[in-house]
C-alpha cells in the first residue's frame, strides 16, 4: 500500500534497545524523517548514557512505560525472543503508543505470540542491513539507505498504520516491501540463517581436521575466510534466531542437503558436463544479483593490492583512490600474517578506472593487478 499525503508523520519516536541498529534508526529518523523527539530505553544504563551523550536520543528513559507513553511509533530493537513481551508491555502503558514495530529477523513466531490487542497496532519490520560492529557508538544515520525493509502487517492492523510506517521507512532512506510473515521467514532462512549454520559447520569441520600432522585450520586461504566470516557470531543471539525460525530453517537446510547429495552423485558418476552446468547456473544468478544492486558485471574489475601490515597503509591507498574520484563498489581485506601483510581487493566499474587505480597504487610502492569481476 502506497502512503497517502494524509498519512500522519512520525514526530515522537521511541527506541527500545539502543544498540547499533536502534541507534542508527534514531539518527536516521532525526536527520531524514523530521522526527523531533526520540526517546530510548535499554536494559543497560550505560548504553542510554552513551546514546544521550552522542546525540542519538533526545530523552533517556528509566523504564519501558516511561519511554513509550504517547509515542507515535515504538520500535523494538532487542533480541527476537524478547520482542513479544516488550510489545505487550508497551501496549499496557497508561497512554500507549499509536503504533509498534520491531526489527527482528524472524516474524511468524513473533506474530503468533502477540495478543489480539497487540496485533491491532503492531507491524513487524526487518531492515536488511547492519554491520559487523555492535553498540550505539557505531550507529550511523545512513545505515538504511537503499536497504530493503520488510514490513509484515497482521490482518487486524489498521490500513492507516501501515501507511504511516511505510512512509517513515521510506523517509529514513530504506525501500519498504510488504510481505507475509511466513514468506519472510522462508526467505531469511535461506539467505541469512543458512549461511550462518554453514559457516559454523565448515569452521568446526576444518578446525577438527588434521592430516599427516598438519591442522587444516592452518592451511586456509581467502575463499575459506570469506565463507566463514560470520562463523561463531554472537552465539546466544543466533541460537535464538535459529530456534525462532526453526521450521523454515530445517526445510532450507534439508533442501540444500539434497542438492549437495545430487552434486556428490554427479562427481561420483564423472559427469563433468552437468558439474560445469551447475557452476554456470550459479554464475548466472550471481550476475543477476549484481545487476539488481546496480552493478554491471561486465564492467566490474577487481584490483588486488598486496599491502604490508603497517599502520596507515590502508588509509593511504583509499585516500589516493578517493582523490582520483575512483568509486569503490566493494572491497575485501585478506590478512595473511604480520610478516607478509595481506591483499586488499577493491572492485571498481570500468577498465579505465581499474587501470588508473592500479597505476596510482603502484606509485605508492604496492604491487597491484586487476582482472574482470569473475577473475578472468
Amino acid at each position: 500500500m502506497v502512503p497517502t499525503s494524509q498519512t500522519a508523520p512520525i514526530r515522537r519516536l521511541t527506541i527500545l534497545g539502543v544498540g547499533l541498529m536502534g541507534g542508527s534508526l534514531a539518527l536516521a529518523a532525526g536527520r531524514y524523517a523530521g522526527v523531533t523527539e526520540i526517546r530510548g530505553y535499554d536494559a543497560d544504563p550505560r548504553a542510554l548514557d552513551e546514546a544521550l551523550a552522542l546525540g542519538v536520543l533526545t530523552h533517556r528513559c528509566g523504564s519501558v512505560s516511561e519511554a513509550v507513553e504517547d509515542a507515535d511509533l515504538v520500535v523494538v530493537c532487542t533480541p527476537v525472543r524478547s520482542i513479544p513481551a516488550l510489545v505487550e508491555e508497551a501496549l499496557a502503558a497508561t497512554r500507549p503508543p499509536r503504533l509498534i514495530s520491531d526489527i527482528g529477523s524472524t516474524k511468524a513466531r513473533v506474530m503468533t505470540d502477540l495478543s489480539p490487542a497487540a496485533r491491532k497496532c503492531f507491524i513487524g519490520g526487518h531492515p536488511i542491513c547492519g554491520a559487523e560492529t555492535s553498540g550505539v557508538r557505531f550507529a550511523r544515520s545512513d545505515l538504511f539507505q537503499r536497504a530493503t525493509y520488510f514490513l509484515c502487517s497482521p490482518p487486524e492492523v489498521r490500513a492507516e498504520a501501515h501507511e504511516q510506517l511505510h512512509a517513515f521507512v521510506a523517509a529514513v532512506g530504506a525501500r519498504p516491501v510488504a510481505i507475509g510473515a511466513e514468506a519472510h521467514d522462508s526467505i531469511m532462512a535461506l539467505v541469512s540463517h543458512v549461511p550462518h549454520v554453514l559457516a559454523n559447520l565448515l569452521m568446526t569441520e576444518v578446525g577438527r581436521l588434521e592430516a599427516s600432522g598438519r591442522r587444516a585450520l592452518y592451511s586456509v586461504g581467502p575463499s575459506f575466510k570469506d565463507l566463514t566470516r560470520v562463523a561463531g557470531a554472537n552465539p546466544p543471539m543466533w541460537r535464538d534466531i535459529f530456534f525462532e525460525n526453526r521450521p523454515a530453517l530445517v526445510d532450507s537446510l534439508r533442501g540444500l542437503a539434497g542438492r549437495i547429495d545430487a552434486f556428490c552423485d554427479l562427481l561420483g558418476d564423472g559427469d563433468e558436463e552437468n558439474v560445469l552446468a551447475s557452476i554456470g547456473v550459479a554464475a548466472t544468478f550471481r550476475q543477476e544479483l549484481l545487476q539488481f544492486e546496480d552493478i554491471v558485471p561486465e564492467t566490474l574489475f577487481r584490483v588486488t593490492v598486496r599491502i604490508p601490515d603497517e599502520p596507515g597503509v590502508l588509509s593511504r591507498v583509499m585516500t589516493a583512490l578517493g582523490d582520483a574520484n575512483i568509486n569503490i563498489e566493494d572491497l575485501t581485506l585478506h590478512h595473511f600474517n604480520r610478516e607478509v601483510g595481506g591483499d586488499l581487493i577493491v572492485y571498481v566499474a570500468g577498465e579505465e578506472a581499474a587501470t588508473t587505480a592500479r597505476d596510482l597504487v603502484e606509485r605508492l610502492g604496492y604491487p597491484t593487478v586487476f582482472s574482470g569481476e569473475s577473475g578472468g
